[in-house]
C-alpha cells in the first residue's frame, strides 16, 4: 500500500512521493499525473525550460498561458504566469526533497 509524502506544495500544485512503489506524484486540480523516479527527473528537465515569454500562446477566453506537453502524447499542462512560477517552483522544491529522502532512507 502507498504511504504517500508531501515533498512540494507551491499555489495549488502538491507533489508527493512513495517510496515503496517509486512514484511521485504531480497534483494539480483536476488533473494527477504519475511518474517514476527517472521520468519525474527527465519531466523536470523540461518544465524548468519553459520560457513563458518566449513560448506564450492566446487560449481560447483570450488569456496568455504556455502549453508543457508530457509523457502522455495526448495529455498536455496549460499555465498562466503565475501557475507556471508555482509549478516550477514545486518541482524545484520536490527534487531537493526528493533527494533528502534518499539520503535519509538509503
Amino acid at each position: 500500500m502507498c504511504k504517500k509524502t508531501m515533498i512540494a506544495n507551491s499555489g495549488d500544485i502538491q507533489i508527493t512521493q512513495c517510496n515503496n512503489c517509486k512514484m511521485i506524484n504531480v497534483w494539480k486540480p483536476g488533473l494527477l499525473l504519475s511518474f517514476s523516479f527517472a521520468q519525474f527527473y527527465e519531466f523536470t528537465k523540461v518544465a524548468k525550460q519553459l520560457n513563458f515569454d518566449k513560448f506564450f500562446e492566446y487560449s481560447p477566453d483570450g488569456n496568455r498561458v504556455v502549453i508543457l506537453s508530457t509523457p502522455f502524447p495526448d495529455i498536455c499542462l496549460k499555465f498562466t504566469r503565475a501557475e507556471l512560477h508555482d509549478f516550477v517552483h514545486a518541482i524545484d522544491e520536490a527534487m531537493y526533497m526528493h533527494r533528502v529522502y534518499e539520503l535519509v532512507h538509503h
